[in-house]
């Protein structure tokens, strides 16, 4: 299970997004059946993204008509701020991918290995 947070604002999705389902897609293909070369793979059904929106926040709005438009591999939950379920998703997650944010802390408290995307000019 994959959890992805790719932030309340819409520039922070736009930056996200495309490269997340890039790499999501890259890993899954590496290490799902059919295409795995393992013989133990197990089937694409199996991954999870689950990905964490702030309701009605505009980054939610973008991420889901990004979603409309084009294919996540594996199968794709949708979790809220509301009721801790971000939280929950966290504490389940084999793996975070995170723009930077107080959830960057979050993911830290619930010991979820991540990685963070930030955007920022090299020489930063």
């Amino acid at each position: 299970m994959i959890f992805f947070a790719p932030g309340n604002e819409t520039n922070e999705a736009e930056f996200c997004l495309e490269n997340a389902r890039r790499g999501v897609k890259e890993f899954l293909l590496k290490y799902s059946a059919p295409t795995s070369l393992s013989a133990k793979a197990r089937p694409l059904d199996n991954f999870v993204t689950v990905i964490s929106l702030h309701s009605g926040s505009d980054g939610e709005r973008y991420t889901k008509e990004f979603l409309s438009k084009n294919q996540w591999y594996g199968r794709v939950v949708f979790v809220t701020n509301e009721n801790g379920e971000h939280l929950d998703a966290m504490c389940a997650a084999d793996l975070g991918i995170i723009y930077d944010g107080q959830m960057v802390s979050s993911a830290a408290a619930c010991h979820l290995p991540t990685m963070d995307l930030i955007k920022m000019r090299m020489h930063h």
